[in-house]
């Protein structure tokens, strides 16, 4: 049975943070898909989660989210603590959107936040700084703590942002 965001949040938070890595999978245009390993930074803004992920914006990730731009995205832990989903990526050009998540990049403390310069070095308006916004239209959170005896994801349905 789905639940709010806001029952799951915590744990969304707390593994989404300690886990820091992402795969996080794309489809052409044939339904083929795509995986590659990801460092997206989540806030919760009005209850929901958006997360943002300093990207190359490469001709395939293009090509498919020109297609389809629904992602699914997956983390593990040892623990196995697991949190998945499904989200709607969208590129951001706004300069003013760049600059405010580029300083909570540089705010959030680390491994989370990191100083995206190396990648950028003339700052959120460089060409090379492109940004991928992801909102999640389902999640789903599993705490490890209870494997095996309880191994039953909780799920939250936030439908279209």
């Amino acid at each position: 049975m789905a639940e709010t965001f806001e029952a799951i949040e915590a744990d969304f938070v707390r593994f989404t943070q300690e886990i820091v890595w992402c795969t996080v999978t794309s489809v052409d245009g044939k339904g083929r898909p795509r995986s590659r390993i990801l460092h997206p930074l989540w806030e919760v803004r009005d209850g929901r989660p958006i997360g943002w992920v300093a990207t190359g914006k490469t001709p395939v990730k293009v090509r498919h989210l020109a297609v389809n731009p629904v992602v699914a995205f997956s983390y593990w832990s040892p623990a196995q603590h697991v949190v998945q989903g499904e989200a709607v990526a969208t590129w951001v050009d706004e300069v003013a959107q760049k600059r405010r998540v580029w300083d909570l990049f540089l705010t959030t403390p680390p491994p989370v936040g990191y100083d995206l310069s190396m990648f950028a070095p003339d700052g959120p308006e460089s060409p090379n700084f492109t940004l991928l916004r992801l909102d999640p239209e389902r999640i789903q959170v599993l705490d490890g703590a209870g494997f095996p005896a309880n191994f039953t994801p909780r799920i939250a349905v936030l439908g279209k942002s």
